[in-house]
Order: structure tokens, then C-alpha cells, then sequence
């Protein structure tokens, strides 16, 4: 049917705006579309910057079992132990077992570690939970801290933990025990008092 006149007009006239309409919703639906791409992109290029890279399951040798503190925990040796010790401006506490005792400083201003450094010493970056970590040992054994620093856990908040003068079997110990080490809970943002002591009957 052809239409004359007026209506030819009226009908070219509606068509246009249809398509006038379309190519609008076509433009603000692509535009829509280009920050979610855009932030995909820049993810993805960008997590191999970032200190958070994500780690299988702990496989912990046989006899081993978790040790928790407030905020990370570890994998040791049965009998070992975690005991909260006081501190100044940060959540301390100690590892123990097997002759070995590894102190924790976990807050803003915990030990870098800056002091042990080569030749006398290995020093290794590492991811651990997840996390970057400093590795250090003593090239000899028995002389020296053995120690792995965390320079954020998280709010600005640092972890290290050492331990002195150890023999090589416990050196190798303790770096396997470092492995282990893995976030959670509630990040200790202030000073939380030592446990009351207990009283002997």
C-alpha cells in the first residue's frame, strides 16, 4: 500500500526517529559498558603488582598442628605453643617447642629486619599467605636471628618473627614453620593486655 501526501511524510518522519532513538540507546548502553571493562583491564594488569597473591591449602607435614595467635596463625610440631607476652605499642607474643623460642611483634613499627643483610646473611623475598615477606638466616648457624618480616598484613599493619642463635636443625625447622604462616580474623590495631596470670592452689 502507498501512502500519500501527508502520511508519507508523517511515516518517513517516525522511522527516523526510531532510528534516531536506537542509535542513542546503542551509544549509553556501549558507555555503560566501558568501565566495567575498563576496571577488568586495569585488574588484571595490575594484580601482579599487588602484595596480596592467593595460596593453596596448607599440606602440613605429619605431626604437625595449627598454633593460633590473634590475627595470623602457623603450622608446628605437636607441643608447640603460643604464649601473649606484653607490649608497648603492638600485639606480642611468643612460639615455643622443641628448645626453640620465636618472638612475635605484630604492629605499625615491628623489627624490618633491615639489619641482617648479605654477605653474612640469606635473604630471600617470598610470597607467604599470600603476602610478601622477607626470609632471613645466618650463613652460620648459630649465630644470628633467623626471622621472616611482613611489611603489611594489612591497615599498615607489620608482622615479624625471629628467633636467635639456632642450631641448623632448628634453622631448617623454623623456615619450614615460616611457610606456614597465614592471616585472619581481626588485625590487632591496639595493644591488648597479657593474660592474667594464673594462681597456684
Amino acid at each position: 500500500m502507498r501512502l500519500s501526501g501527508p502520511c508519507q511524510k508523517m511515516a518517513v518522519s517516525l522511522v527516523s526517529d526510531v532510528c534516531f532513538f536506537c542509535v542513542i540507546v546503542s551509544k549509553a548502553f556501549l558507555l555503560a559498558l566501558l568501565p566495567i571493562e575498563c576496571a577488568s583491564a586495569i585488574g588484571c594488569s595490575s594484580s601482579a603488582h599487588h602484595v596480596y597473591s592467593p595460596e593453596p591449602a596448607i599440606v602440613a607435614p605429619a605431626g604437625w598442628r595449627k598454633v593460633e595467635a590473634t590475627g595470623f596463625s602457623l603450622f608446628a610440631p605437636t607441643g608447640w605453643e603460643f604464649h601473649q607476652l606484653a607490649g608497648v605499642d603492638s600485639y606480642v607474643g611468643e612460639f615455643v617447642g622443641e628448645g626453640i623460642r620465636l618472638v612475635s611483634d605484630y604492629g605499625r613499627y615491628s623489627n624490618p629486619l633491615d639489619r641482617e643483610r648479605k654477605p653474612e646473611y640469606v635473604v630471600a623475598h617470598e610470597f607467604i599467605g599470600g603476602l610478601d615477606a622477607k626470609v632471613v638466616s645466618p650463613r652460620a648457624p648459630g649465630h644470628g636471628i633467623t626471622g621472616v618480616y611482613f611489611r603489611n598484613v594489612g591497615a599498615g599493619i607489620k608482622l615479624c618473627l625471629w628467633g636467635k642463635e639456632l642450631t641448623t636443625a632448628q634453622q631448617e625447622l623454623v623456615l619450614k614453620i615460616f611457610e606456614t604462616i597465614r592471616f585472619g580474623g581481626a588485625v590487632p590495631r591496639y595493644v591488648l593486655p597479657p593474660p592474667p596470670a594464673k594462681t597456684v592452689q
